[in-house]
């Protein structure tokens, strides 16, 4: 019997990883198994080829805002964790994950305004030695974010240091030999930017064309019909819009410049701001689908500042191919999740969320997610991740889509919009095709109020349950009749006669960092009808 088990446990973990592994591209499995055979060594083994390099100070509009990620005497705080370092910094602490130790390897403090750039001068020495003896090891994503920082301090500032301009050569030369084909995506994106960026200041011709070339094809690809980056985070679509802007920026001043390069840069640009006008809520907040959350990207405001400023004007662009949907009506705002998971080979920032909404109601949060607050693995994260955390269906106490090991999934939903009008939305997910269970929801939308009609067929035996996420610090109560009725006047009915629990749930406030709130579990059979009724009054 143990034998049995413990072959029955070996045979599960090896269908999960088949499940996870067999949407991958042929090129991922190659380098995956290349970079872990084949260990990048120290920066210093990247050092200068030719003693004789051309460097060509790059113009940009202005700093960004940046949030103060440096505070002095040795504190940093990222992700609104604070870290003060005695006797020096840890290049290399990993106490609070990977993420927070990403952010200290940014350098985004070379953007603030303090400290001065003697100090900056200090630390990015200190790191720089760090990684030249192997004490902070090399990783593709980091030096990405950190070299194009260096390349615009360097060109706005009146520092003089030839060391560290070989410093930030040698580890573009690293970064192009090591392009992090095994996962593409937003990683891919990046390292495309700082390579054209770091051939455009150190006159390397082979950098930039391999920038450029990177650029034209995952920008077509990532790029979706209605501007959405293909991942279908709002937030790292706000990241990668900014690099984008950013590159525009400094590429239609540089004497090298390609005016059909630019163009192409231009028009994906526009894609872009279209999308995230059409995601966001008119007070600039955008809905936390997947991998979201505050205090991370450049707001969707100055993002259309900046635009401005680059002429990248606004296009008329309607959500289509992301699978996202908006409507606005009377003093509602609701975002409709109708969206894939993402690429089939990168969905590392999907949440198992089909058929999920946000909604605002008078401009401020009525029904939220619980939204991304780590990367960590673990208990959070795969909470995060499930059916549950979103305001969906769910069935047999299973998530839609096997999200698992923090940026893994194995079987997925397949979501079809099936109506697509102005005051009526219907789509279906097959996520729980194992249950033999199918999920449809209808949104009708009136003035005065939404009806979301879930049918769920296939198998009556099982539990399906409704999550419903009141924004925190509004009141909740139900009253005789079973119905739930907000501080704010909004009612929620639902029909036929079901069990409603109010539950507490946390909702991520920024990464680490918790609201606490009520959420609504409705128990139904086959199909519940939901009525959201605003205040007719108004």
């Amino acid at each position: 019997m143990i034998k049995n088990r413990h072959f029955e446990i070996m045979l599960k973990k090896f269908d999960l990883l088949f499940q996870t592994v067999r949407h991958l591209k042929v090129r991922q499995i190659i380098y995956q198994v290349k970079y872990r055979l084949i260990k990048p060594g120290p920066l210093k083994m990247y050092g200068y080829i030719s003693s004789n390099i051309n460097i060509q100070p790059l113009r940009f509009m202005y700093y960004p805002p940046m949030v103060v990620s440096w505070q002095g005497k040795g504190k940093f705080s990222f992700l609104n964790i604070d870290v003060t370092f005695e006797g020096g910094v840890n290049w290399n602490f990993q106490k609070n994950g990977k993420l927070w130790n990403y952010n200290l390897q940014y350098a985004n403090y070379l953007l603030q305004e303090a400290p001065d750039d003697k100090e900056k001068e200090q630390l990015v020495t200190e790191l720089y030695a760090w990684l030249s003896d192997g004490r902070l090891p090399l990783e593709p994503y980091p030096v990405s974010l950190r070299s194009i920082n260096m390349i615009r301090w360097l060109s706005l500032s009146d520092v003089n240091r030839p060391d560290l301009e070989k410093n930030v050569y040698a580890e573009l030369n690293f970064l192009s030999q090591r392009l992090e084909y095994h996962l593409l995506g937003n990683h891919l994106l990046e390292n495309a930017f700082a390579l054209l960026m770091g051939g455009g200041f150190f006159s390397k011709t082979n950098w930039v064309k391999t920038g450029k070339k990177i650029l034209k094809a995952e920008l077509e690809e990532q790029v979706l019909a209605d501007g959405a980056h293909f991942e279908l985070s709002p937030m790292y679509h706000q990241i990668i819009f900014f690099r984008l802007l950013e590159l525009i920026d400094w590429y239609s001043k540089w004497k090298d410049k390609e005016l059909e390069f630019e163009d192409f840069l231009k028009a994906k640009a526009i894609a872009m701001r279209a999308w995230l006008k059409n995601i966001s809520f008119q007070n600039g907040d955008i809905p936390h689908f997947n991998d979201s959350a505050s205090g991370i990207a450049y707001a969707t405001h100055w993002l259309m500042t900046y635009a401005d400023e680059l002429s990248i004007r606004e296009s008329g662009l309607r959500l289509g191919e992301s699978g996202y949907r908006s409507v606005m009506m009377g003093n509602y705002e609701c975002k409709i999740d109708c969206a894939q998971l993402g690429p089939s080979y990168q969905p590392g920032h999907a949440h198992a969320d089909a058929l999920s909404f946000v909604l605002y109601y008078k401009g401020q949060p009525l029904f939220v997610e619980q939204g991304t607050s780590t990367y960590q693995v673990g208990d959070v994260r795969e909470r995060e991740r499930s059916t549950e955390a979103h305001n969906t269906v769910v069935v047999d106490k299973r998530n839609q889509s096997n999200v698992w090991g923090g940026f893994r999934v194995a079987e997925r939903a397949i979501v079809k919009i099936v109506e697509d009008r102005e005051n009526r939305i219907c789509g279906k997910h097959n996520g729980y095709r194992k249950l033999g269970v199918t999920h449809k929801r209808t949104f009708n939308f009136d003035k005065n109020r939404i009806e979301i009609v879930d049918e769920v067929s296939g198998n009556d035996q099982l539990s399906k349950e409704f999550h419903l996420h009141i924004y925190p610090g509004i009141r909740t109560r139900i009253d005789s009749s079973q119905n739930v009725v907000l501080s704010n006047g909004i009612t929620v009915t639902f029909k036929p006669g079901v069990e409603v629990v109010i539950q507490n749930y946390y909702m991520a406030n920024g990464y680490n960092r918790y609201l606490s709130g009520k959420k609504l579990i409705v128990s139904f059979k086959n199909e519940l009808k939901t009525t959201i009724s605003f205040e007719t009054s108004n």
